[in-house]
């Protein structure tokens, strides 16, 4: 997989540019890069997105494939590996702590 998708990605979409009854094509094509290996999300993606109460969390619970879990002990390895890097760098701790977002 190459891309890993966030809430905000979903969320977004539906509720500008890309909403559900005008651009069903964008929906499609998510399903399409999930079945391609390109995109997914993992389960707790999923289950932020179903507590909408809305046609995005209809969507998402006919596709609860596309959301992969990862609470497997691989992942949960890799996840400690990659905080004991981040915590062993010389980062100021404001700057390490803080939440970053792209753009």
């Amino acid at each position: 997989m190459i891309y890993l998708l966030d809430a905000n990605t979903y969320i977004e979409a539906k509720n500008s540019y890309y909403s559900m009854d005008f651009c069903p094509a964008y929906w499609s094509w998510l399903d399409h890069q999930f079945a391609a290996g390109i995109a997914g999300s993992i389960d707790m993606i999923g289950r932020e997105l179903k507590e909408g109460n809305d046609e995005l969390a209809e969507w998402v619970e006919a596709r609860k494939g596309q959301f992969i879990a990862n609470d497997d002990d691989a992942t949960q390895t890799a996840f400690v590996q990659i905080i004991e890097y981040v915590m062993a760098q010389n980062f100021n701790p404001a700057n390490r702590d803080q939440k970053r977002t792209l753009g």
